[in-house]
């Protein structure tokens, strides 16, 4: 058994597809042009008067390795791609351990009882044939999982907006901050005027 503790979840680009120059082109074609000058007022432009379709020509594949419930909070922003890896015909043997800033660390021994306690279980009614697609049933919300993720940028923007909220639950959040990284390091343009926006209407 494996406690697993990294921030609260991992996530990984592992493919981009359009960027700045993508979302410019899309609206541009409006009027029949295919140029990118003046991107950095255009996006700005379109971003204000919320004129965000064309952040659909930009999309994001990540890998994400979080907690159960982290991954059920995330499925909920619909607009996006998911691919889990199946723990109908893989073991699952790791689990979500909060660090000592989440939680008083009294308690989580709690957290050690109760995972062992299912995991013991688990390997029990494997051990005893039970298919794995049932014997997962005992296995609790801090189980681990691993999926692909795949959204496009009005999507993400979208996604960031209700995720990097102080009221959001901190391991999604942690998620949200790694999407924004990225977000930040192959849009530049657009994560800077989605950002001004943000600022400002949280201001």
């Amino acid at each position: 058994m494996k406690m697993y503790d990294k921030e609260a979840g991992l996530l990984e680009l592992e493919e981009f597809m359009g960027g700045d120059d993508a979302v410019v082109r899309a609206a541009r074609i409006c009027y029949g042009r295919d140029d990118i000058r003046g991107k950095g007022k255009l996006i700005r432009h379109l971003i204000q008067n919320g004129h965000t379709s064309v952040f659909e020509h930009a999309v994001f594949r990540f890998k994400v390795i979080c907690p159960i419930f982290t991954q059920r909070q995330l499925m909920r922003h619909r607009i996006s791609s998911y691919t889990e890896r199946s723990s109908r015909y893989t073991n699952s043997d790791s689990f979500y351990y909060p660090s000592t800033q989440r939680m008083d660390p009294d308690l989580l021994s709690h957290f050690s009882i109760a995972y062992n306690t299912a995991y013991v279980q688990y390997n029990n009614l494997l051990s005893k044939g039970a298919p794995r697609e049932l014997a997962r049933s005992v296995l609790p919300m801090g189980t681990m999982t691993e999926f692909k993720w795949t959204i496009n940028v009005r999507s993400l923007m979208n996604f960031l907006e209700l995720r990097l909220d102080e009221h959001a639950q901190y391991e999604i959040r942690q998620i949200a901050r790694q999407a924004e990284n990225y977000f930040a390091d192959k849009m530049p343009i657009t994560y800077r005027e989605w950002k001004r926006r943000y600022d400002y209407e949280r201001s």
